[in-house]
């Protein structure tokens, strides 16, 4: 059809990415010292929980803030990419609200994981990453629903342990162009939360 956009994204995958982008575009263009201000009080920082750092209005507001926040063009870039990919499918398949609902709830768990981890650092954790990671293991169970993974969930463990594998390596080595540090843990967190929790929310 000569009037379908190329992109055909469902809505709420739309909505998601413009946030993603407007939060980041509001983050460039506003002076420095308000861009680091903005990061350090919606960025997740597990001493915050701890006793590091006082346990402020940020410590209940940053575990969902973070997944807002990116450090460049490429983390964003990389992060809509993501969900785009997996957030369509994911959309189609269960709806609008229990996608923002498998996001949110994976980005949650990935900060808890990168807490568990790292109890007491003091850097904030900021990304999406979480929560595409968890569209990514929820488009795994989609595909091993619908016989594209063979029969059987045993079947899905050698594409797990790779996915944690990969993530380890790359939060120790990092990826070429981006000099901050990769959150592994948060990865793997989103990423078995969405695997675990795709069938609990598809039969909500």
């Amino acid at each position: 059809m000569p009037n379908e956009p190329i992109l055909n994204l469902p809505p709420t995958v739309q909505y998601l990415c413009a946030a993603l982008v407007a939060v980041f575009v509001v983050c460039q263009v506003v002076p420095d010292d308000v861009a680091n201000q903005i990061v350090l009080f919606g960025g997740f920082i597990p001493a915050r929980y701890t006793g590091g750092l006082p346990f402020d209005a940020a410590a209940y507001l940053s575990p969902v803030l973070h997944m807002f926040l990116h450090g460049g063009w490429l983390h964003i870039g990389l992060n809509i990419a993501m969900l785009m990919a997996f957030g369509a499918g994911i959309e189609k398949a269960i709806g609008g609200k229990k996608l923002l609902l498998l996001c949110l709830l994976s980005g949650l768990v990935g900060a808890l994981t990168h807490g568990a981890f790292f109890p007491h650092l003091e850097t904030p954790m900021i990304g999406a990453s979480g929560a595409v990671s968890g569209l990514f293991g929820a488009i795994m169970m989609l595909m091993q629903e619908n016989g594209a993974m063979g029969q059987g969930y045993r079947r899905l463990i050698p594409f797990v342990i790779v996915w944690i594998l990969i993530s380890v390596v790359f939060g120790y080595v990092g990826v070429p162009g981006n000099d901050n540090p990769i959150a592994w843990t948060t990865h793997v967190g989103g990423f078995l939360c969405g695997l675990l929790l795709y069938r609990p929310i598809q039969r909500l």
